[in-house]
């Protein structure tokens, strides 16, 4: 193997592991691990290759990008109430960006269909807003959902961009928006202790909170669609 080979692997590595610790982060808030000390966070074992140095860097982007996005908007309001806890919901596992599993509630879904790759791209948008299909008559906005939950100064979105195979999209608010994903996993049948749910959702509100035994993020639907449709993070798309 070449030197440039080598150099090429190890930073393809380091994107890899750097995804891997944002996205244990994002399913594991600070404040939540503080109140579980016995939860184990999976983390893979070249992580002691990242100084805290470049983590306070990372987390200071995100931040930023986070604020520059819902700078002077308002928070969504219609935020999904956590089922009672004896109502047994059912959701939908699904993986992007090779690994990471996200889940919606089966209800919220308008349909899937299978993905054929004629896009019709709009150039000058967000790099998570892949463009437009056609189904079924009606034009569907295409979300790269593993973009949209990265953020865009996260070193890690190289990671994202190698390793996503889009094969499906998930259609939601009424059929007008497609999240793509790489593979549809299992239905699961839950009751809400099953769910780490968020209290504070004034920070990526589309996030509802993790289902504990999957370590997936699950997706607040309801208030996703509205961030799309306020302007909240997509001012460029009617």
């Amino acid at each position: 193997m070449s030197t440039e080979d080598k150099k090429q692997g190890a930073t393809e590595f380091e994107h890899e592991v750097a995804l891997k610790v944002y996205i244990d982060a994002l399913l594991l808030e600070p404040d939540e691990i503080e109140a579980s000390p016995e939860q184990v966070v999976p983390i893979a074992e070249p992580v002691e290759a990242i100084t805290a140095t470049e983590l306070k860097v990372e987390a200071k982007l995100e931040a930023t990008v986070v604020e520059t996005r819902v700078a002077d908007k308002a928070i969504p309001a219609n935020v999904s109430p956590v089922p009672a806890s004896s109502e047994t919901v059912e959701y939908l596992l699904f993986k992007v960006a090779g690994f990471l599993t996200l889940s919606v509630p089966l209800a919220r879904l308008n349909g899937i269909v299978k993905w054929s790759g004629e896009i019709t791209p709009i150039p000058g948008h967000a790099d998570w807003f892949l463009g437009l299909i056609s189904n079924r008559g009606r034009q569907v906005k295409v979300i790269d959902i593993a973009k949209f939950v990265i953020p865009e100064n996260h070193k890690s979105r190289q990671a994202v961009e190698a390793k996503r195979e889009f094969k499906h999209l998930l259609l939601v608010g009424g059929g007008r928006y497609g999240l793509a994903c790489d593979e549809l996993g299992q239905v699961l049948k839950l009751t809400s202790e099953k769910i780490r749910w968020r209290d504070d959702r004034s920070r990526r509100p589309w996030l509802a909170g993790t289902i504990i035994e999957q370590m997936s993020a699950l997706l607040d639907v309801d208030s996703f669609i509205e961030m799309l449709k306020d302007g909240v993070l997509l001012d460029e798309v009617p």
